[in-house]
């Protein structure tokens, strides 16, 4: 998958009223909406929505769900459909457009549902996120989950879900991709004052002056590291598939098994991974990617899994978001890097230092540009080619793995407090999303329930490895 910079970089408007223009990876995942999904018919798989859920103080009545889908609608993409840009383009959808849809109204895109258990909550989140936008009309829709009337008290804090009321919103990875989704946030919702929605302002580190040695040596790993880059890009999608371990949740011959299940996990304090990071010197995203690794050799210790006590494969198929980006206007300016957690028995220090590591040379590593470039050539030869790329790509990985930093402070949605956010989204593997929240940091998991059992399990282990990197960090 690819995106355009520049000119072409996302919703370029050509006029107030007119259609925005899709950028190549934007027409591959709206091809999706169109064509029953990103994958090879013999993937069996449809194509996911992106969900994520809003646990209200109390549950938004219609007056506010109005002002909700006026807000909406001032972003072209959120009034529009996906079709074909021709009559060429009708079978193959090889070109595709935005369209202008007035599908009467905004009410057939609400559902309201009531939930008497957890249970019940968990089936009406896991089916949401594996159930098909409808493609005639704009991509998106929402549910209101309230609870039924009674007395009991709410068993579901034990399982990750918030007491409802609950919004799940839900919205098409075509219109835009996590970065650009911020800028829907930011126009839906305000801080508790009624001020804009506050983000953390991420800065560069100033480098420091170094020798001409250092600088000497520098230029020659960056040779080595664009070398890797590129044949990493390149061989990804033909090369070795991850170790068969208990948490790949995909079999040969890797086809959607139709089931999947939402594992929303403990939260962690902000404040104690800020802590790691400032003892330590490593990004929020180290100390996330070296905690899930750690979390899941924990997990394959306790499944009994053979390859706990070797050093298993795992990878994860992460997005990277590109720079050169049209900054408040919804695009998809991204593609996938390939990356490898670092695995195996070690202390939880040690296991910091080889994610940062490793994470330190993709951010120098030329892999996601060549990707991109390389998605171009793919997406010219065809629908067929790049969904068959796109499908030997994910399956040869263990999940994918996403980190998006939200709101730092408490927001207002629909007219009301936000007491929560979870993101979740199905995959062809497991998906894995690490989403933050005034001041708390919480993992989601989708899986296949009976690939990954006890899946539960993980985000547990998570939190604990947090607190060891938190005690180490003190010590």
């Amino acid at each position: 998958m690819r995106c355009d910079a520049g000119a072409r970089n996302g919703a370029t408007m050509t006029a107030v009223d007119s259609p925005p223009t899709m950028n190549t990876l934007t027409e591959t995942l709206a091809r999706a909406t169109l064509g029953g999904g990103a994958f090879p018919p013999k993937a069996r798989a449809p194509d996911f929505p992106l969900v994520t859920s809003f646990y209200l103080d109390r549950a938004p009545d219609d007056a506010a769900l109005e002002t909700f889908a006026r807000a909406l609608a001032s972003f072209p993409e959120l009034r529009c459909r996906a079709t074909a840009a021709n009559a060429k383009s009708e079978k193959t959808l090889r070109r595709l457009r935005w369209e202008r849809v007035d599908d009467g109204g905004w009410l057939k895109r609400v559902k309201r549902v009531e939930v008497g258990t957890v249970e019940e909550l968990m089936t009406v989140t896991n089916e949401a996120t594996l159930t098909p936008l409808d493609a005639a009309a704009p991509l998106w829709d929402c549910v209101v989950v309230t609870r039924k009337k009674g007395d009991e008290a709410w068993d579901g804090d034990n399982e990750g879900f918030p007491e409802p009321p609950v919004v799940l919103l839900r919205v098409s990875h075509a219109i835009g991709d996590g970065i650009a989704l911020v800028n829907v946030l930011k126009k839906i919702s305000t801080a508790l004052d009624g001020g804009e929605m506050r983000l953390l302002d991420f800065k560069r580190r100033a480098r420091a002056a170094r020798s001409f040695l250092a600088l000497l040596w520098a230029c020659v790993t960056f040779i080595f590291v664009c070398v890797y880059g590129f044949f990493k890009a390149v061989l990804t999608a033909a090369g070795p598939y991850d170790t068969k371990t208990v948490f790949k949740g995909s079999r040969p011959p890797y086809a959607f098994s139709g089931a999947r299940r939402v594992v929303v996990c403990p939260p962690v304090s902000m404040a104690d991974v800020k802590a790691v990071k400032n003892a330590s010197g490593c990004t929020v995203n180290d100390i996330v990617v070296a905690a899930l690794a750690g979390a899941i050799q924990k997990y394959l210790a306790r499944v009994g899994d053979p390859s706990a006590t070797k050093k298993p494969r795992v990878r994860a198929a992460t997005p990277y978001a590109f720079p050169d980006r049209v900054r408040g206007a919804l695009t998809n300016n991204w593609t996938f890097v390939s990356l490898s957690l670092p695995m195996g028995v070690m202390s939880a220090s040690e296991r910091l230092r080889r994610a940062q590591k490793t994470c330190n040379l993709m951010k120098r590593s030329p892999e996601p540009y060549v990707t991109r470039a390389l998605n171009e050539v793919v997406a010219a030869a065809g629908p067929s080619v790049q969904r068959q790329v796109v499908f030997d790509y994910m399956s040869r990985h263990s999940m994918v793995f996403t980190n998006v930093p939200g709101p730092t402070e408490p927001i207002v949605f629909m007219g009301s407090r936000v007491r929560d956010i979870v993101f979740a989204c199905s995959n062809l593997v497991n998906q894995v999303s690490a989403l933050s929240y005034a001041g708390r940091l919480r993992l989601t998991l989708v899986v296949d329930p009976g690939a990954t059992p006890e899946a539960d399990f993980i985000g547990r282990a998570f939190v604990e490895e947090i607190h060891a990197l938190r005690e180490s960090a003190a010590a």
